[in-house]
């Protein structure tokens, strides 16, 4: 895509860190925004840094594990944007440590999320993008750890080397429908992800 003007992007993750930078650059191309994050107080406060309103910027609570939750938000967006043409699946936690240290939680919780919440993200929008036809792109965010893995971020990295793997698939399956496929691999950047990975990892699982 290269007319971003009164198109339409769904972020998740959006309220902080990364999603809001890209949430920041979509408004100043000319788009409206749907950001969609956990956390409520983020979200909050993301609409009040951007000073902005309903108009221009959608603020949803989203849990990206949550299928029948992305039916909701994904209907929602539409209702009041009209079609989704950018999707960025940014949304992601971290666990540090090594695969030693690990249980089978840490690793249901970081699959479910940056995995988990990529595969339902794309699910849920790839047919409504197809239906449109109006083309567009994905954008999934992945990491440097999922090019080259370092010690101590095995559960991480499995996670992130899979969104990697995901996307080079689609890139060739959308090409038809003139819809992009990017993954995003940022190095290390100031986002507050751990503090938030902390804040939203459920309370029955032991701190890592």
């Amino acid at each position: 895509m290269q007319d971003l003007q009164d198109k339409v992007a769904f972020i998740t993750g959006g309220a902080s860190g990364i999603g809001l930078g890209m949430c920041r650059a979509f408004l100043e191309a000319g788009m409206q925004v749907v950001i969609a994050d956990v956390r409520q107080t983020a979200l909050d406060q993301a609409m009040e840094s951007l000073n902005t309103d309903t108009k221009t910027v959608l603020p949803i609570q989203l849990d990206v594990t949550d299928r029948a939750a992305w039916v909701r938000a994904a209907d929602q967006a539409e209702r009041a944007f009209g079609n989704i043409n950018v999707l960025c699946n940014n949304a992601g936690i971290t666990i540090d440590g090594p695969m030693q240290q690990g249980t089978y939680d840490d690793w249901d919780f970081c699959l479910g999320v940056n995995l988990g919440g990529v595969i339902n993200g794309v699910m849920t929008f790839m047919p409504r993008m197809i239906a449109h036809g109006q083309g567009g792109h994905i954008v999934n965010t992945a990491s440097m750890g999922g090019l080259i893995a370092g010690a101590g971020s095995g559960i991480y990295s499995t996670s992130k080397y899979a969104v990697v793997g995901l996307t080079e698939e689609l890139r060739s399956d959308l090409a038809q429908y003139d819809i992009g496929v990017s993954v995003f691999c940022p190095g290390p950047t100031q986002t507050g992800l751990f503090a938030s990975s902390v804040e939203v990892r459920p309370a029955d699982l032991p701190a890592t």
